[in-house]
């Protein structure tokens, strides 16, 4: 009984009577019965808290060695003091001794002072470097999404173990031997030190000291009732039911004052002037709901909802493993650093049937509540030793249609009668509807009364939703549409399904193998080489059943008038309703939208809705519905290309990656929360938010006397160049595009198509970039083709403004000996 109580371990949390005899009952203990907790306390009471329950083991028997080993030294002194006490001395004895010993006590001090050596400034500087270079080091193997954080640190215990520790060591001997200054070993020897991130506890605390992480905090849901065993009368336990928020007034700030991305951010909340619709800034919403913060500075965020699969999606457990992700960004930014994923924010993640079985009150308070403090209280920015108050207001809650019908409590069939979140149309009357009637809007004051009324099939809304208690929000005012979701992956297969049908088994235009012969044949270019949608089987066309990714059909739609126009006559109706459909998808995915071309895509939807319905005998769908608002959309919230799903969907990439290495299945959002949370380390630790519009690398650069001489023997005016001054360049990359000799790419203003092909990149004396270019003449633009054809002779052009102007890389298409540039007339 003596020995159990001295195993006997106590739970170390505050009010807790539980007491077990072995560490693994205490590990069960604490899972069962207490909230997540960021680690496991040493049951020692040291204050050491642990992450894994093989740390937690074997530093408690580390303390307990500790412990006896520090009873039995006490057990010595007090003896040895027994005996001391007891033993007779003269008092000339002790004055002797006392100064014995203090003269030996000042000769061990003197000696002390001699060994230490003064750290210079040099030491420190190398240290903070050392220390820098190993926590980036660490950071990168933990940000890489297909690595287990356990690898990382494995590898960092083995460089310690193989190279640190016995470079160490041959230090120590050349420093004894003489070979080595003091202040030399000293040097190695801290760098050497600073590679000791050798656990996930160490490289924590490190990256929290550098002002590189924050712990994400764990949100009560709500809690259910589990039984032990199969019998029905066992004991139950309560589990508790949490979801992860990311410390995101903590990523925020650190973002913000990352260099570059507080001036690119400021820089992009300006109105347009030039006629062009572009971000959430340019919107009516915008403008209306920021009318009273004219004084602040407040910066639009956007938040999007999505759930994925941690699994395989035929796994009988992909329920069970689907995680709903919440992120943010900032829809006003640059589009080059908007696709960016660095600048896509993780805000949270909850497990999806945990979400589904609770109502949004319960599961999103948390959010909302931050959210509500952002826009009232904002957050302290420190900008070139200025501090500056931001405020940040929800600009747009996006994610697919059913994701963002479910999470502002909308009905989520689309077969119900008011399946639309922005207006009150009956789902009969939406499948003829070819325009949108502005009447039947939703309002706050209509919304208000639906919810009164509480019918949901007569009202479209499920209950009152928990965003309206965000001060300049409404859910009326989500007047945002995905073009993703609804043309890539809706109306885009819709169509080709039919017009496919129509023109190989009704017209015989083609057959199914001569379209795939001329689809796999097309000259796609660098850009959308890797887009190319698989070959289409007979009899999968004739059940008008076409399956694609949203980037194969994105890819398709913008080639297919190149592809089978020229076998197509020009007055065929459906091949005229194939041309309204890639005007339609040209006019929404530009980044900057003349207020000339909104009226054109109304009349074009119109168009292509009646077409749709006369041609096809088809009625059409929910998300054909969504194309009659996209006009009025753009109007009030923007280019719809600024807030699509598509480099959401991408950031899905990285926790799908890790949590196919990852073996944790019960806790998997606070896994994937942590693994984020390294990654933002990384990202702001190497600056990788924003970066230059265009870079080139200096040892492209070099000099060549021919090229000199065949610059000077063009035709083109070169009084403003240096000649003497010019060195020349073997690529540069604008926007994440790399441009080289013989790259093709267009410069498109409101008016004129300007094409051109680089000859020679060069530098002037200010090394601003010029191009040597051939520029081609535009002849017309071919309406059954959708493209202008070009002149092949050209001429030649200096081009000194790549670096301000909206420029696009480009492929020239030969279309029966006629050169093609697939571009709409706008």
């Amino acid at each position: 009984d003596q020995h159990r109580k001295l195993r006997m371990i106590n739970c170390p949390s505050a009010d807790c009577p539980w007491k077990g005899i072995s560490i693994e009952q205490y590990y069960r203990h604490v899972q069962r019965m207490h909230e997540p907790l960021n680690g496991y306390m040493c049951i020692e009471k040291c204050g050491r808290l642990f992450t894994s329950i093989t740390s937690l083991r074997k530093h408690t028997l580390s303390c307990r060695e500790k412990y006896n080993s520090n009873i039995e030294c006490n057990t010595e002194r007090t003896i040895n003091h027994f005996e001391q006490l007891h033993e007779p001395c003269h008092p000339a004895e002790i004055h002797v001794e006392n100064e014995i010993n203090s003269r030996e006590k000042d000769n061990e001090e003197i000696n002390i002072e001699n060994k230490c050596v003064v750290v210079s400034d040099t030491v420190k500087l190398v240290a903070v470097e050392a220390k820098q270079l190993s926590t980036n080091m660490t950071l990168k193997w933990l940000s890489e999404n297909g690595l287990a954080r356990k690898v990382a640190f494995e590898i960092n215990r083995d460089i310690k173990q193989n190279i640190v520790d016995p470079l160490s060591s041959v230090i120590h001997d050349l420093q004894l031997k003489g070979a080595m200054t003091n202040e030399c070993e000293q040097m190695l020897t801290t760098m050497l030190e600073s590679f000791d991130c050798t656990s996930e506890y160490k490289c924590i605390q490190q990256l929290k000291r550098d002002g590189l992480y924050e712990d994400p905090t764990y949100f009560h849901v709500n809690e259910e009732q589990m039984s032990l065993s199969a019998d029905p009368l066992s004991e139950r336990i309560v589990e508790q039911i949490h979801g992860v928020l990311m410390p995101v007034k903590f990523m925020l700030r650190t973002y913000l004052q990352t260099e570059g991305v507080f001036n690119a951010v400021i820089n992009s909340l300006k109105l347009s002037n030039d006629g062009l619709i572009r971000s959430l800034i340019d919107g009516s919403i915008w403008q209306e709901r920021t009318r009273e913060m004219c004084c602040r500075t407040v910066i639009p965020i956007n938040i999007y909802f999505d759930d994925f699969t941690t699994s395989d999606t035929s796994s009988c457990h992909s329920k069970s493993t689907s995680i709903c992700a919440v992120y943010l960004n900032i829809p006003s930014m640059p589009a080059y650093l908007q696709g960016k994923l660095s600048n896509i924010l993780t805000v949270g993640f909850i497990k999806s049937q945990d979400r589904k079985k609770m109502n949004n009150d319960k599961t999103l308070h948390r959010l909302i509540e931050l959210l509500i403090e952002l826009e009232t209280k904002g957050i302290t920015v420190s900008i070139d030793g200025e501090e500056q108050r931001v405020f940040f207001v929800l600009g747009f809650i996006v994610g697919d249609n059913l994701g963002v019908n479910g999470i502002l409590d909308y009905v989520e069939s689309f077969r119900a009668n008011f399946f639309c979140r922005v207006c009150k149309r009956r789902r009969i009357q939406t499948e003829t509807d070819a325009k949108e009637h502005s009447e039947v809007f939703r309002s706050p004051m209509s919304y208000d009364h639906d919810v009164r009324l509480g019918i949901v099939s007569e009202t479209g809304i499920k209950a009152s939703s928990p965003f309206n208690k965000i001060p300049s929000y409404h859910v009326t005012h989500n007047f945002v549409f995905d073009i993703m979701h609804d043309i890539f992956e809706g109306v885009g297969i819709y169509d080709l399904q039919h017009m496919l049908y129509y023109f190989v088994y009704i017209r015989k235009y083609f057959s199914v193998s001569d379209f795939n012969e001329r689809k796999n044949n097309f000259v796609y270019g660098n850009q959308n080489s890797d887009n190319i949608i698989h070959d289409i089987q007979d009899h999968h066309l004739k059940m008008k059943r076409i399956k694609c990714t949203a980037n194969e059909m994105k890819t398709l739609i913008i080639f297919l008038p190149l592809i089978i126009g020229p076998l197509i006559p020009e007055n065929d109706e459906v091949w005229q309703l194939a041309c309204s459909l890639v005007k339609i998808v040209h006019i929404v995915l530009l980044r900057d939208v003349p207020y000339e071309l909104v009226k054109e895509l109304r009349s074009v939807i119109e168009f292509h809705h009646t077409q749709y319905v006369k041609l096809f005998q088809d009625s059409l769908k929910p998300k054909h519905h969504n194309l009659v608002h996209y006009p009025t959309a753009i109007l009030k919230g923007g280019a719809l290309r600024q807030h699509w799903c598509m480099r959401f969907e991408a950031k899905h990439r990285e926790p799908k990656a890790y949590c196919k290495v990852n073996s944790n299945r019960i806790n998997m959002c606070s896994s994937i929360a942590v693994k984020s949370n390294f990654k933002f380390a990384y990202n702001c630790m190497n600056k990788n938010f924003v970066f230059p519009k265009i870079q080139y690398d200096e040892t492209q650069i070099y000099l060549n006397q021919c090229r000199t001489l065949y610059l000077k023997n063009s035709n083109c005016n070169l009084n403003n160049i240096d000649m003497e001054a010019v060195k020349f360049l073997k690529s540069f990359v604008k926007c994440e595009t790399v441009y080289n000799r013989g790259s093709i790419f267009n410069v498109v203003s409101k008016a004129t198509v300007n094409i051109y092909k680089i000859l020679e990149i060069f530098l002037n004396n200010n090394n601003a970039i010029l191009l040597l270019c051939e520029q081609f003449e535009v002849v017309k633009f071919n309406t059954h083709l959708q493209s202008f054809e070009l002149n092949a002779k050209t001429t030649t052009v200096i081009v000194d403004n790549i670096e301000n102007c909206e420029s696009q890389q480009i492929n020239l298409h030969d279309v029966n000996n006629t050169m093609y540039l697939r571009l709409c007339n706008y």
